[in-house]
């Protein structure tokens, strides 16, 4: 028999990649340097929210149930029932338990890119194959539809579609998402910064229509309930059977259900969190594109992305130079983008005006050089 533990371990698993949240930690270790990197709510949650975590806190001896009066509020919101609606520990448990709902090893997923990169690493560690279809170029980024459909095979089980898309900001136009639909095959349709959107339009009424459609949401991004990981996910009635098959029993634990059913009684704490970051984002966008050589693009999520391909550095350079003077922002090639495109989260008004201060100057003596 082998002595070597890694002959033990399939093949796929093996071969992939850890999702890395090294960054988390340096951020947690570097509390002085400002968090502008991970898409989090600047603001923090209400005192009504933190009241509702005490209270939970003092029967946490007890299994927290399948949170029916939860999933009632969430699927009164969409006009479905509460069996249509699927808790997760975060959006990213309902990715991997859908993802392990619909593919099984060498299967294909197709997911548009750049996009969230949890996508691609779930699938590869189930073994599956991911089929990555690049949207069109800068400024648009949009996704090209046509190529999706010609990515299409025997072995697709799965397509994603992230609206508004990270990091590019933007949104699918309906009739190009009900072109993708139309094949019969599972959509996973993310929408997990759909409270930030200009004019919020949910597609989770075409459920009704497509059965194939899953539309997955999150509390991490407008509520700011990040640290608490609850997501959740919209589908037919079928679908939901076998998405709770294949999730963790109690996988929302009682402090986070109490957390967000008191998030989501407060709509004036909603509205503030909301408009804080649609006025932040446009001021970035704004102050960005008066910066010489920068390009900041329109954006529907708490994030803005930026090409500053012009200083000739990569995005991991351009990166840890600002991490160097404060603030910590996130790199893009990673994500399948070219070199000097970076993503900036928005902040507070203070911390805004700071990032582009900061970068105002970066960019200067980078060109002076």
């Amino acid at each position: 028999m082998s002595k070597n533990i890694e002959d033990y371990i399939v093949p796929w698993v093996r071969a992939s990649e850890t999702y890395s949240d090294k960054h988390m930690d340096f951020a947690w270790a570097n509390p002085e340097i400002v968090r502008m990197m991970s898409n989090e709510n600047p603001l923090p949650p209400s005192e009504a929210v933190l009241d509702a975590v005490l209270d939970a806190a003092r029967n946490s001896n007890l299994y927290p149930g399948s949170a029916v009066a939860l999933r009632q509020k969430l699927a009164d919101r969409v006009g479905l029932s509460p069996d249509q609606v699927i808790l997760g520990n975060g959006s990213t448990d309902v990715i991997n338990f859908t993802i392990s709902t619909f593919m099984a090893p060498g299967e294909e997923i197709i997911i548009p890119v750049p996009t969230f990169s949890m996508y691609e690493t779930r699938a590869r560690i189930h073994g599956g194959a991911p089929v990555l279809v690049p949207l069109s170029a800068a400024p648009h980024f949009y996704w090209d539809v046509d190529a999706i459909l010609k990515a299409i095979t025997g072995k697709t089980r799965l397509i994603i579609i992230c609206t508004p898309n990270n990091p590019t900001g933007n949104q699918i136009e309906e009739k190009d998402l009900r072109r993708i639909l139309d094949t019969g095959l599972p959509v996973f349709i993310d929408e997990a910064y759909f409270e930030l959107e200009d004019q919020q339009r949910s597609w989770a009424y075409l459920i009704a229509e497509y059965p194939n459609a899953i539309v997955s949401r999150t509390m991490s991004k407008a509520y700011g309930l990040a640290g608490f990981r609850v997501g959740y996910a919209y589908a037919s009635p079928q679908v939901a059977s076998y998405l709770n098959r294949v999730r963790f029993p109690w996988n929302v634990g009682l402090v986070p259900i109490a957390a967000t059913l008191a998030a989501l009684d407060e709509e004036d704490d909603l509205r503030h969190k909301r408009q804080t970051i649609i006025d932040g984002r446009q001021r970035l966008v704004d102050e960005i594109n008066r910066i010489p050589g920068l390009r900041a693009f329109p954006s529907e999520g708490n994030f803005v992305l930026i090409d500053a391909s012009i200083l000739n550095r990569s995005s991991m350079t351009i990166r840890d130079d600002i991490i160097a003077r404060g603030i910590f922002i996130r790199p893009m090639s990673p994500h399948h983008m070219k070199e000097g495109y970076i993503r900036v989260t928005v902040g507070t008004p203070e911390q805004n005006q700071r990032f582009v201060e900061i970068l105002r100057q970066y960019v200067k003596e980078c060109l002076d050089l």
